[in-house]
């Protein structure tokens, strides 16, 4: 291949399974990868004389490629290529490289450059598992075996975390693995180096990814492979575990970066639900949760809409985000959903609802010629409040939707919100469900007093409150009168918050006002646009406040109920 005068046109990483404490050697190689077309590629691959290493060579061989194979160990790298020699392969030679050894690092750029002036793909493979591995930590996603909060948002935000603090955070590891501080300091125990590693190079991946725009860069999980590093407990054969890692290695132009793939699927290192997220702050949720990295289920009861959304973030270029129809209401419609996420995913990360009603209508036609002031952003605008219409039958929809339905998709999800090690359920509430909005003292101070407070309680003050709708007795008991069904339930979710953060402690969850977003919701009036609405729900499920639990949140910040 040397000589080969191709125009340039694409370029790749495939960052699999890297030292992540010499992530410059790394980027002496990448400064000389140069775009080659699919066919003929220069490829290099790390830890290649035996298992998954040497299967991608292999396999990359018979697709066309003149493969670099490289190890440590110089006589087991060279009795490896004559292992593929001996099976017809001619395009494969060996140099020595010791990932851990920047001069042999240098030796093999220099030998690259000089013989070939160019690198198309560098496959990333070699590692040790620094401990007896425990195989269950294998194919899963490591990230959520970091248990502190913090360290979990600073991996998570890749428009903050650099190369230089990710250097910081490992070394924070080393010092606390001497001193003994891992479980204090809320780093994995088990296999606690292994693990910490994978974190910090699916990190580093999506680093590269913005840091080299034009070249494609991801990593994959080669799936539970049979291999000497888990002492062959793996239930594939290598010959499956390659397969990721050379899909990826052959990609054309264009494809993704910055991702995670399971074997050759496209994955995320989370899995999310948005309930009613056709049109509004739910679907604006979607779209920013797929753009950080999660892979979103955008829910609404309306499939023709719900698929009508879909649709318009493929328009953006979101292809992480599935449609799944869901009624809130209906127990038969919640199962279907909870069936669809513990077969294909098997677990959920994020539970975002949102799905709500007004629980009122306005005479639009009569309410044409007023406008909004800022003033007004906390409650029913004044303009509107004339043309108001209020019945029981909506009261009561409203609370079914609003309270009873977020407790239904949540009571069904809360299984799987638990085989994640980092689950948040993000209640969407608002302003109007503060405790202010009550008048009557005792209905306060009961709602107030969480460790006496049960569901139950709450789903008879549910009752007692529509009893009082249809009896026309809302003002004379202290409940609000102007969009009243709306302002209980949101209180009752916001009540109901409080007391599922106490009973699940190891999940975090908490309830958030957008602000006043202009929404169909509220006609429009709104002031904020969706895009700031969304902010609070993905901040939270994102986990940037991964130690808060049972808290109200007003917009980003930490309020009071």
């Amino acid at each position: 291949m040397e000589g080969a005068t191709h125009k340039p046109t694409s370029q790749r990483i495939r960052s699999f399974r890297c030292d992540p404490l010499d992530c410059n050697s790394l980027e002496c190689l990448i400064l000389i990868l140069h775009p080659h077309p699919c066919s003929g590629r220069i490829v290099l691959v790390t830890g290649a004389n035996k298992g998954i290493g040497l299967e991608t060579c292999r396999q990359l061989l018979s697709k066309g490629a003149t493969v670099i194979l490289t190890a440590r160990d110089e006589q087991r790298g060279l009795a490896a290529v004559r292992n593929l020699q001996a099976s017809g392969a001619s395009d494969v030679l060996f140099h020595q490289l010791d990932v851990t050894d920047s001069a042999s690092v240098s030796s093999l750029a220099g030998f690259i450059h000089d013989q070939f002036g160019k690198l198309d793909v560098l496959v990333n493979n070699a590692a040790v598992h620094g401990v007896g591995l425990d195989t269950q930590i294998l194919g899963s996603s490591v990230r959520e075996y970091i248990p502190d909060g913090k360290i979990k948002e600073e991996m998570r935000n890749i428009d903050v975390l650099s190369e230089d603090r990710l250097d910081e955070l490992l070394q924070s590891f080393l010092n606390d693995f001497k001193g003994g501080k891992l479980e204090e300091n809320g780093w994995p125990t088990r296999v606690s180096a292994y693990v910490v590693s994978k974190v910090a190079v699916s990190a580093y991946t999506r680093i590269l990814a913005k840091k080299y725009p034009k070249f494609c860069i991801n990593c994959v999980n080669p799936g539970f492979v049979k291999t000497d590093m888990n002492y062959n407990f793996g239930e594939l054969p290598v010959e499956v575990g390659a397969q990721g890692p050379v899909f990826l290695a052959m990609l054309p132009d264009g494809s993704p970066s910055g991702h995670f793939y399971d074997l050759e699927e496209m994955s995320s290192f989370e899995i999310a639900v948005v309930t009613g997220a056709n049109k509004g702050i739910g679907l604006e949720v979607c779209r920013q949760l797929a753009f950080n990295g999660v892979k979103v289920i955008l829910t609404a009861r309306d499939e023709t809409k719900g698929m009508e959304a879909l649709e318009k973030m493929r328009d953006s270029e979101l292809s992480d985000i599935i449609f799944h129809q869901l009624d809130v209401t209906d127990a038969s419609s919640i199962a279907s959903l909870t069936d669809f996420i513990r077969t294909q995913f098997g677990k959920l990360d994020i539970l975002v609802n949102n799905a709500a009603v007004g629980g009122l209508t306005v005479d639009m036609d009569a309410s044409k010629a007023s406008k909004p002031t800022d003033d007004e952003a906390c409650d029913i605008p004044d303009w509107l409040k004339p043309h108001v219409v209020q019945s029981f039958e909506m009261a009561e929809t409203c609370l079914q939707t609003n309270y009873y339905g977020a407790k239904a998709v949540t009571k069904a999800f809360i299984p799987l919100l638990q085989s994640s090690l980092s689950g948040r359920i993000i209640n969407v509430s608002s302003t109007l469900g503060q405790l202010r909005v009550i008048s009557n003292e005792r209905l306060q101070e009961e709602l107030s007093d969480v460790d006496c407070l049960t569901e139950e309680r709450l789903d008879r003050l549910s009752t007692l409150f529509l009893k009082d709708f249809k009896d026309d007795l809302l003002g004379s008991n202290g409940w609000p009168t102007m969009a009243s069904a709306y302002k209980v339930s949101k209180v009752l979710i916001n009540a109901y918050t409080r007391i599922l953060a106490k009973i699940h402690p190891a999940l975090c969850i908490n309830c958030v006002n957008p602000g006043f977003v202009k929404t169909d919701l509220n006609w429009n009036s709104g002031i904020l646009t969706v895009e700031e609405g969304a902010k609070g729900p993905v901040l939270l499920a994102l986990g940037h406040h991964d130690s808060a639990t049972g808290f109200f949140f007003d917009q980003t910040e930490a309020s009071s109920f």
